[in-house]
């Protein structure tokens, strides 16, 4: 698993306002002051308009975003605590979004489906992490999981600049719970957006291996703060290797998980609203588990910088059925930088996804005159790069919903980032 930093920058462009990382870095300022005592800062606005083009509810847009801001704390900057350091993440929202309003599974804008009006309205996540060896680290803390996934190659970004649904942006990790505060924002949970826990990494050549151990509930409830494990514990692992096929970057990921709380048995399910999150059942049924396939292959990158690049990824999931209400889900896509040489700085993508719901749950709804059925849709994007700090995005979505005999839906969404 990835570092929860996120990537900040150790050397910020001192020229020209426009070259610079971002516009408050400039030599001899407060930024980079901090930065030689270890503290390193950053702020994120972004700014999503997004309307539903065509379907049943066409004609629907909101206008919205939310506030990103970034501390990454190395003591050892001042000869301290070799091999630690923090990172923090705030977050708020603000505006409205088009999420709910709409026909499909999850969430069509990730950034704003945590955070939003009438729920959450800010998240605070703080992890700390230990270097034991060159090989070895142990991270603890509150995980922001849209951040983990903004630093994945090619898939995650966890809605802000790359793919806005969440099927791409925060891609199924682990175990799920079907609870009513299993997942705020999702009408089928597929894995919580903020987990409270610890992993432990080891990297060495083109070999990775994790272990984490976590509370399977979403930490965006104070109640999994205050009581955590109270529900059980979920843990898992993953085992990776890095390619390097005809001089051209790749990635494989092996994960599976397993936890021991309980959830809703659905197959006896009593009564539903239309978000499945709030399914209600009196049988419980104790067990989670999860298993999953991760690949990515560079087609292209940049002799200057081999980072740059794009290429396909896939992602394959199987899960338990009951009490995880999605059974297999599949990813797969083309996505990157550098679609054009000169602009090496944009970043583009187009994929497609498709869930397979629980037959458990497709026939339990049923029995209650809600029609339902598995769900894909197709997702492209592409993100200008205005400057090093600036980003304008157009996205589109189009959804096969997951209820039966809803229309094709389109989505359009216009967005604007600034890093500060």
């Amino acid at each position: 698993m990835h570092s929860l930093q996120v990537s900040l920058a150790e050397d910020a462009y001192n020229g020209h306002l426009f070259t610079r990382n971002t516009p408050t870095d400039q030599p001899d300022g407060p930024k980079e002051i901090l930065r030689n005592y270890g503290i390193d800062t950053q702020v994120w606005s972004t700014q999503i308009f997004q309307g539903i083009t065509s379907g049943e509810d066409g004609g629907i847009s909101r206008y919205g975003g939310k506030v990103d801001g970034f501390m990454k704390i190395t003591p050892s900057k001042i000869g301290l605590f070799h091999g630690f350091h923090l990172d923090v993440q705030y977050e708020h929202y603000f505006g409205l979004d088009i999420n709910k309003l709409d026909d499909a599974l999850v969430p069509v804008n990730t950034a704003q489906a945590y955070l939003r009006a009438g729920g959450y309205h800010s998240a605070l996540s703080i992890t700390a992490t230990q270097k034991i060896s060159d090989e070895i680290s142990v991270t603890a803390g509150k995980f922001n999981l849209m951040t983990l996934a903004s630093v994945t190659p090619l898939i995650g970004g966890g809605g802000l600049n790359t793919f806005m649904n969440r099927a791409f942006a925060l891609p199924s990790t682990g175990v799920s719970y079907t609870s009513e505060n299993g997942g705020a924002g999702d009408r089928v949970v597929l894995s919580s957006p903020y987990s409270l826990g610890g992993v432990v990494d080891y990297k060495k050549g083109p070999l990775q291996l994790d272990l984490f151990f976590t509370d399977p509930r979403s930490a965006q409830s104070p109640r999994v703060i205050q009581r955590p494990f109270e529900e059980g514990v979920a843990i898992g692992g993953g085992i990776g290797y890095s390619t390097n096929l005809f001089s051209l970057k790749g990635t494989h990921m092996l994960r599976a998980a397993y936890s021991n709380a309980s959830g809703i048995n659905l197959s006896d399910i009593s009564d539903s609203g239309r978000s499945i999150t709030t399914i209600q059942g009196s049988e419980k049924k104790k067990g989670y588990w999860f298993s999953s396939y991760y690949f990515t292959q560079n087609l292209y990158q940049s002799l200057n910088d081999p980072e740059k690049g794009w290429g396909i990824f896939g992602l394959y999931t199987l899960s338990d059925g009951n009490p995880t209400p999605i059974k297999w889900s599949m990813l797969v896509g083309l996505s990157g930088y550098n679609l054009f040489e000169e602009r090496s700085d944009d970043r583009w993508g187009i994929g497609f996804y498709h869930f397979g719901v629980s037959q458990q749950l497709i026939t339990s709804l049923q029995n209650l005159d809600l029609q339902r059925r598995s769900e894909g849709g197709v997702e492209v994007f592409y993100n200008l790069a205005i400057n090093k700090w600036s980003y304008l995005s157009a996205d589109l979505q189009i959804i096969e919903p997951w209820i039966s005999g809803k229309p094709i839906e389109s989505i359009f969404a216009i967005r604007m980032q600034n890093r500060f």
